[in-house]
């Protein structure tokens, strides 16, 4: 194969060292070669943007090429750094819609580029690169979902508030004041003038002889009817705003770490440009 390569055009050879066309017999990448494009890129240079029609897949055959997206916030996410031998463009090309983010080179890069028609022709034609590419995607896709590309701070409490139903705020109001020293001073203020009322009208009036009524004598069962009763329905009550409690407490836990993710991305993004500056310092310098 070695041998059948070095008589192959320089475009040709060029193919031959990308991954993506490894499985290609000579003749293949000959005639690959010749529908396959070179497009040059300086640093910083826009390849496509986000929303962009897709006109063709693009394979990096030297310098860096950076994945990315905006966030809610209006602040870019690094969705991958692409090196020589990496290919992408390849979802706008394979459904023929907008561009899924954007692309920009990170230093200066030589890009092959295949027509849109060109590589759903050779995908048909080759079903191992076919697999080669859908297991690209999937493991993109993979990191992608670990990123955070949607607002991580919020107000939870406002979100609740919003979306709790009337029974909801009812419970949350009832054991708010349940657990209030307003509540303690008014229940031991009831429960004291309803002993004494009822200890005096024993006293002076609920005697036999006086003609007097006994309304809750003691040991005062009506009283602990009341309370008991109180008590039942309060119980449940409380355990409802506790268990929205419990919510907010998860959700506020979850914000916590997206908000822990998306310094850490920041962080990463913001060493990744540290890096892209070295290179290119580096390559100033070397010039």
């Amino acid at each position: 194969m070695s041998a059948d390569l070095t008589k192959l055009s320089e475009e040709a050879q060029s193919l031959a060292r990308i991954p993506l066309f490894k499985r290609l017999e000579p003749h293949e990448l000959e005639h690959l070669a010749e529908n396959v494009g070179q497009v040059n890129y300086k640093a910083g240079e826009t390849i496509f943007n986000e929303h962009d029609l897709g006109d063709g897949l693009y394979v990096v055959e030297t310098g860096s090429v950076r994945i990315w997206v905006m966030d809610e916030d209006v602040a870019e996410v690094t969705l991958a750094e692409l090196k020589p031998g990496d290919f992408f463009g390849e979802l706008a090309v394979l459904h023929r819609g907008e561009r899924s983010s954007s692309a920009t080179a990170l230093v200066d890069a030589h890009l092959h580029k295949l027509s849109s028609d060109a590589f759903q022709k050779f995908l048909i034609e080759h079903p191992d690169a076919a697999v080669d590419v859908i297991c690209e995607i999937a493991q993109r896709m993979r990191q992608t979902n670990l990123l955070v590309s949607k607002r991580a701070a919020r107000n939870i409490n406002l979100e609740m508030d919003e979306n709790s139903t009337i029974g909801q705020r009812v419970a949350d109001r009832v054991a708010s004041f349940g657990g209030s020293w307003t509540f303690i001073m008014i229940y031991v203020g009831a429960l004291t003038l309803w002993i004494s009322a009822n200890t005096f009208v024993l006293a002076y009036y609920g005697r036999a002889e006086s003609g007097g009524s006994q309304f809750d004598a003691y040991p005062y069962i009506l009283l602990n009817l009341m309370l008991s009763m109180t008590a039942a329905l309060q119980a449940p009550i409380i355990m409802m705003s506790q268990n929205r409690a419990a919510t907010k407490d998860r959700l506020a836990a979850e914000q916590d770490f997206r908000v822990n993710l998306k310094s850490e991305l920041m962080l990463e993004e913001l060493i990744r440009k540290q890096r892209v500056r070295d290179a290119q310092i580096n390559q100033l310098n070397s010039a």
